[in-house]
């Protein structure tokens, strides 16, 4: 933000006081309000972003993401994840004791898009980087 911009309004998120859902509208309503900012549109929704970083929520829409296991062509468990057309397969390796995952973007606005990370390390990200990781919290989807 630049110098100029007032800071977010609200408490910073903290074990006493949990940044909540109410918290974040609350200080989105006052960002939109804020006659400083009435025509700074950047730093508007700069701060709103800031905000929805706090509340750990992503400024991008949800994938309808569905997962299923279905017996491979191996005859061997496979698990499969589609999101929104791209699909990832997760199974044993057909040539080996090891796991074998395939991703498979639906289309290149996708695979720009396709970020890949194994053990925290990211090993495929073919766009542009983002502001902050989003990482998985007990293994289900953020």
């Amino acid at each position: 933000m630049s110098e100029t911009t007032a800071p977010c309004p609200g408490p910073l998120a903290g074990r006493a006081t949990p940044y909540n859902d109410t918290l974040a509208l609350n200080d989105i309503h006052a960002v939109l309000t804020s006659p400083s900012l009435t025509d700074a549109v950047e730093e508007a929704l700069q701060a709103i972003t800031e905000i929805l970083a706090r509340t750990g929520r992503s400024p991008y829409p949800s994938r309808i993401i569905t997962a299923t296991v279905e017996d491979g062509p191996y005859g061997i468990p496979v698990a499969c994840v589609e999101s929104e057309g791209t699909v990832v397969t997760v199974g044993q390796d057909p040539n080996g004791p090891g796991i074998r995952i395939d991703a498979t973007p639906r289309d290149a606005d996708d695979k720009a898009a396709l970020v890949i990370v194994v053990s925290d390390r990211v090993v495929n990200r073919a766009g542009p980087a983002g502001p902050w990781p989003v990482r998985h919290q007990g293994g289900g989807q953020s």
